[in-house]
């Protein structure tokens, strides 16, 4: 029996195993968001070490021209607090957020639906003379509130783009549940052509 070549053995050997999505949404938080693979998490706390909150990182980088950017926070916050962030309050403290980044806000929104309260921010700017593209989300629920802070660094790349988009799509609050609003959509579009027949 001949034996395969080393260099076959070696690419056996060194092929990497593909990631599994990971879901992030701890208990306390009402929010969850899906990355193509187990992002940085990282415990960071006050002088009061009772005063400690999880920050989620995530980077994908192709070559050195092209990444995208991730950093995500979930913190509980009291009945008494949730009342006091308005859609406008909402909108200023993000707003506040992207200006700390050196960035200015561009097309900021608010709004509320469905007892969740939400702002968004689109900023075009640049780092290290490469185009950024910044999205930054703040979302409140009943007990916590969720920050999104997203870019895409470099030059345009059709894989730093999905990735980006995938994460995106994949965030939302855990009452709702993409599956089960598609399969809404589909007994609904079915009804819809039986009862046109």
């Amino acid at each position: 029996m001949k034996s395969l070549p080393l260099f076959c053995l070696a690419i056996t050997f060194s092929t990497p195993v593909l990631s599994a999505p990971y879901i992030y949404g701890p208990d306390n938080c009402e929010f969850q968001i899906t990355f193509p693979e187990k992002p940085f998490i990282e415990k960071k706390c006050t002088q009061n070490v009772m005063d400690c909150a999880e920050v989620v990182t995530f980077t994908k980088a192709v070559g050195l021209e092209s990444s995208t950017n991730f950093r995500v926070t979930c913190n509980p916050i009291s009945p008494t607090d949730v009342t006091k962030y308005t859609t406008d309050i909402i909108k200023e403290t993000l707003n506040h957020l992207v200006q700390s980044n050196h960035l200015e806000p561009y097309n900021s929104e608010s709004f509320e639906k469905d007892g969740y309260k939400s702002a968004s921010t689109i900023s075009l700017s640049e780092r290290d003379g490469k185009p950024l593209i910044y999205n930054g989300q703040i979302w409140v629920g009943q007990k916590s509130i969720f920050t999104i802070e997203a870019e895409m660094l470099g030059a345009q790349n059709h894989e730093i783009e999905k990735t980006f988009v995938y994460i995106m799509k994949n965030t939302y609050p855990k009452a709702f549940s993409p599956e089960k609003e598609s399969k809404t959509d589909a007994v609904k579009s079915k009804t819809k052509d039986t009862l046109s027949e």
